[in-house]
């Protein structure tokens, strides 16, 4: 398993922003920063590629520093970067991708920070995440002979 990577407060406000401009927290769905599940993008980070990694955090650090409607444009920039052509659409698609991505993965994860009671999103949709397994191969039939029955 994964060692999670080590954030600074700064990044973890940038996460936060970042996420409360997307999940703002409306009825009965709590807020990204309410929910608390920036304490587990170390977790999602560390599962990155080293490049994509240092760039989001070297991103993180920059929105955690920025003003709120400062973070609120850089995210305004991405979204108009999906119908914006050439190389500037392109960075805009990748900053959206890195942080919206973020910020959706940690919100429908099921996680919860520590001071958070409530429901999780996932639990106030009743959805839940399943992997089905019952399509082993029958018992009755050896492996092989299912092997070959598939190739034919």
């Amino acid at each position: 398993m994964t060692s999670p990577v080590p954030l600074t407060p700064t990044q973890l406000r940038g996460i936060e922003k970042i996420g409360d401009i997307h999940f703002p927290g409306d009825g009965e769905f709590p807020s990204f920063s309410r929910l608390g599940c920036a304490e587990h993008a170390g977790f999602a980070i560390s599962l990155l590629p080293e490049d994509d990694r240092s760039s989001l955090l070297m991103l993180l650090s920059v929105v955690g520093s920025l003003p709120r409607g400062f973070a609120w444009l850089l995210v305004q920039a991405g979204e108009r970067g999906t119908r914006m052509p050439g190389p500037l659409g392109v960075g805009l698609r990748f900053l959206r991708l890195g942080l919206k991505g973020l910020a959706t993965s940690l919100y429908y994860s099921g996680e919860k920070g520590t001071r958070y009671t409530g429901l999780t999103p996932l639990d106030l949709l009743s959805y839940q995440v399943q992997v089905y397994t019952q399509d082993k191969v029958d018992e009755s039939v050896g492996s092989i002979a299912a092997c070959r029955h598939l190739s034919s």
